[in-house]
């Protein structure tokens, strides 16, 4: 059985996150972005783009090196 270090793990972890801060920042980019800049009244365009920047910001911090 292998048994992964605590380092590994972090850096496993850390790269996983990084996967997911990748995929927001392109769902933002690509579609999320485009749709508040055409419809800049709409709520739930606003609602998403909140969160999901609140997310990214959170990945971010999650991902950088202690």
């Amino acid at each position: 059985m292998t048994t992964i270090v605590d380092e590994e793990l972090v850096a496993y972890d850390r790269g996983r996150v990084c996967e997911e801060m990748s995929r927001i920042a392109r769902l933002l980019d690509t579609v999320i972005i485009p749709h508040v800049q055409s419809h800049p009244d709409d709520e739930w365009a606003q609602l998403v783009l909140g969160q999901l920047v609140g997310v990214k910001t959170a990945l971010q911090l999650l991902a950088r090196d202690a």
